[in-house]
């Protein structure tokens, strides 16, 4: 008889669900809630552009991949001056950062 070792996959709301119980971790998760919502309006203005984001990078003169981190990473440290370039290479107007 063959034993079944099919893993149960848990989804992402799961894992975060479960660690959100963890005060120190659900502390640290909210700190970072105006970082992640920063670079969801990056994301989905750059998608709004209909740019990629090596197209983004070349007008920033930037590697793709440091365009990448600054919207995916938590540990990215963009400087002000680096977000201003980002929105003005979209043509924003105006750059919001949402802090609830």
């Amino acid at each position: 008889m063959k034993a079944n070792n099919q893993k149960k996959y848990v989804s992402f709301r799961e894992s975060l669900d479960k660690a959100l119980q963890d005060k120190a971790f659900a502390k640290e998760y909210e700190s970072l809630k105006a970082w992640r919502e920063l670079q969801i309006s990056l994301i989905d203005a750059r998608n709004k552009a209909n740019l990629t984001q090596e197209e983004l990078a070349k007008k920033l003169n930037m590697k793709r991949t440091n365009l990448s981190r600054l919207e995916s990473s938590v540990c990215a440290n963009p400087t002000f001056d680096t977000l201003v370039r980002y929105a003005r290479a979209l043509g924003l107007k105006k750059l919001e950062i949402p802090l609830q």
